[in-house]
């Protein structure tokens, strides 16, 4: 288990998966966390994809818990060993933001990657509506790299793609 000041990585257990469900398919989150349009999943689809990412070596997936229960969830995945990148991603469950804890999830999962998986760089794609979580990645070191101009169709509109990443030598120059 990783610990941040408010939150606690830990594996995703079964006992997680209906509600990481509920938020998954909640559009609101969906919006905020995929550049595709939300397409129903059945639970027993999710529990199969959940499997899948379990089985994955390589692939890095917490259960984020605040205070005791379960907030959300993120992840490490897209690996290149030769360059030693990885992209990340972050769910807040809706009841659970503002309130620091994706802030202190990503500054915990930077950590994991830069000092347990010895990362080069850590990468990310976001929505440019997403501010919230803009405000937490550049709290853990992410700068914009780039942006994919009216990329995304969210809510009846285009929007653009920002990429953001960190590297090794920022985040050590942080700390």
């Amino acid at each position: 288990m990783l610990h941040g000041d408010l939150v606690t990585l830990r594996p995703v257990t079964p006992a997680d998966l209906s509600l990481l469900y509920e938020w998954r398919m909640d559009a609101e989150t969906w919006q905020l966390s995929e550049d595709d349009p939300l397409v129903p999943m059945t639970f027993a689809r999710y529990e199969e994809r959940h499997k899948l990412r379990e089985s994955d070596e390589v692939g890095a997936e917490f259960a984020i818990e605040g205070n005791g229960e379960l907030v959300g969830r993120c992840g490490m995945f897209a690996f290149d060993h030769l360059a030693r990148n990885a992209s990340i991603g972050i769910t807040i469950g809706l009841p659970h933001r503002g309130r620091g804890y994706g802030r202190d999830a990503v500054r915990v999962l930077v950590d994991y990657a830069f000092r347990i998986r010895n990362l080069h760089r850590v990468h990310l794609d976001t929505i440019a509506t997403n501010v919230a979580g803009q405000r937490a990645y550049v709290a853990a070191g992410f700068v914009e790299e780039g942006r994919l101009r009216e990329h995304a169709w969210v809510d009846g509109r285009y929007v653009d793609l920002v990429q953001m990443g960190v590297l090794r030598s920022e985040w050590n120059a942080e700390r």
